[in-house]
C-alpha cells in the first residue's frame, strides 16, 4: 500500500466543497491506495437506510459514492487538476444486508496532456472481492 498516496486522496476528499456529496452522510474511508496502479479501495459498512427495496445498495447512493471517490482519485493522479463527471452508469447486481462491509474498488487511466483520465468504481463485499 502506498500510504502517502492514500493520505493524499483522503485529504482531497476531505476538502471537497459540494453540499451534494455531504448529503450522502456516508462514513467511508480510504482503506488502501496505489499511485502506481492509479487505484484506491474505499471501505464503508452498509446501513439499512442505504439498502433499497431490491435488497441492493440504493442506486443513488452508489452513483454519489462512485462520483465522489473517483473524482478524488482523478484529482490526486492528475496533479490537482480536478475532475468533471461527464458520464455515469450504475447497475445494482448483488443483494446485501445491513452491516455488510463494502469495498469500493476505484481505478483510473493514466492522465495525458490531451484528456482527463477516466475512472471506474466497483462495489464488492469486503470479505470477497470476487463476490
Amino acid at each position: 500500500m502506498d500510504e502517502e498516496f492514500r493520505l493524499l486522496v483522503a485529504e482531497i476528499a476531505q476538502h471537497k466543497d459540494s453540499a451534494y456529496y455531504r448529503a450522502a452522510h456516508l462514513d467511508a474511508r480510504v482503506a488502501s491506495a496505489s499511485r502506481d496502479a492509479r487505484s484506491i479501495v474505499v471501505e464503508f459498512t452498509a446501513r439499512d437506510s442505504e439498502i433499497g427495496h431490491a435488497r441492493c445498495l440504493d442506486e443513488g447512493l452508489v452513483a454519489t459514492v462512485a462520483d465522489f471517490w473517483t473524482s478524488a482519485l482523478i484529482t490526486a493522479i492528475s496533479g490537482g487538476r480536478g475532475a468533471v463527471t461527464t458520464t455515469l452508469s450504475v447497475q445494482a447486481l448483488k443483494h446485501l444486508t445491513a452491516g455488510t462491509r463494502v469495498h469500493v474498488l476505484c481505478s483510473a487511466t493514466s492522465p495525458d496532456s490531451h484528456a482527463m483520465p477516466y475512472a471506474t468504481a466497483r462495489f464488492v463485499s469486503a470479505a470477497d472481492h470476487n463476490d
